[in-house]
C-alpha cells in the first residue's frame, strides 16, 4: 500500500449511497479539493448519506457480515458459471450475468421481475451495444434459498431464451 498514491471509490455500489471517496496524502488531497471541477461544482451529500460512517465502523465490528457476504458471492457467482452464464471477471458483490443482445436482455430482466426477483438491465450507452447484461447485486442478508431461488430462474429462463455460453 506504501507505493500507491491515489484510492477511489463509489459509495454507490459499496454503501448504496451518493458520492464517493478518494484516500491520499495530505498535499493530494489539497491539490485535489482545490483543483477538482468536480469537487468544486459538487453539492453537498444529504444528511442521510451520514449512514456510510456507521456502516464503516460496522464493517470492523461485525466482521461475520463481510465473511457471508463473499460465502453467498462465491456460491452465487459459481452456481451462475454452473449454468453455462457467463459472469466476467468481476471479485465484488455486482455480478454481471453476461448476455450480449439487448433485447434479449430486456426480456430476461423481464421474466426475472415476473418471478419476484429485482434486476437491473444493462444496455447501450452503459455498455457497448453487444455487451447487454443483468446486473445481480448479492448482499450478506441474502439467504441460501433467495440465491438458489435466483439460480432457479435463470436455470428456467436459459430453457427458454438460451442465454447460456455453454
Amino acid at each position: 500500500m506504501d507505493k500507491i498514491d491515489i484510492i477511489t471509490g463509489t459509495f454507490s455500489k459499496t454503501f448504496g449511497s451518493l458520492g464517493g471517496y478518494v484516500i491520499t496524502n495530505e498535499k493530494l488531497a489539497t491539490f485535489i479539493r482545490f483543483q477538482s471541477r468536480q469537487q468544486i461544482f459538487s453539492a453537498t451529500m444529504p444528511p442521510s448519506s451520514m449512514g456510510i460512517i456507521k456502516a464503516i465502523d460496522l464493517i470492523d465490528e461485525e466482521p461475520q457480515w463481510r465473511a457471508k457476504l463473499w460465502e453467498n458471492i462465491n456460491y452465487f457467482k459459481k452456481g451462475l458459471n454452473d449454468l453455462g452464464l457467463e459472469t466476467g471477471t468481476t471479485c465484488s458483490a455486482v455480478i454481471p450475468v453476461k448476455i450480449g443482445d439487448p433485447h434479449v436482455t430486456g426480456d430476461v430482466g423481464k421474466l426475472l421481475i415476473e418471478r419476484g426477483i429485482y434486476t437491473n438491465p444493462i444496455i447501450y450507452p452503459a455498455v457497448a451495444r453487444k455487451d447487454a447484461r443483468i446486473r445481480m447485486s448479492i448482499m450478506a442478508t441474502h439467504e441460501r434459498e433467495h440465491l438458489d431461488k435466483t439460480l432457479n430462474a435463470f436455470e428456467d429462463i436459459d430453457k427458454k431464451l438460451h442465454i447460456a455460453k455453454k
